[in-house]
């Protein structure tokens, strides 16, 4: 993904649904230096990582809200 997708993602109404690793997470915050997000694993008791965001995938679909 790049920088200013995340960035509207992040900033969204929406919940648009968001792969890392093929596992879904919530964008928690954006480092745009480091080009780096802190991202929340839906499904994994919420734990919270540091990743690249090159590394996330946009797959441009919708969540309900009880999914995040």
């Amino acid at each position: 993904m790049i920088m200013d997708r995340a960035i509207e993602i992040m900033s969204s109404t929406e919940n648009i649904r968001v792969l890392y690793n093929n596992a879904p997470v919530w964008i928690e915050s954006i480092d745009r230096e480091t080009r780096r997000a802190k991202v929340r694993m839906i499904g994994m008791n919420n734990q919270i990582e540091e990743v690249l965001i090159s590394s996330l995938t946009d797959t441009g679909a919708t969540v309900d809200d009880n999914l995040v």
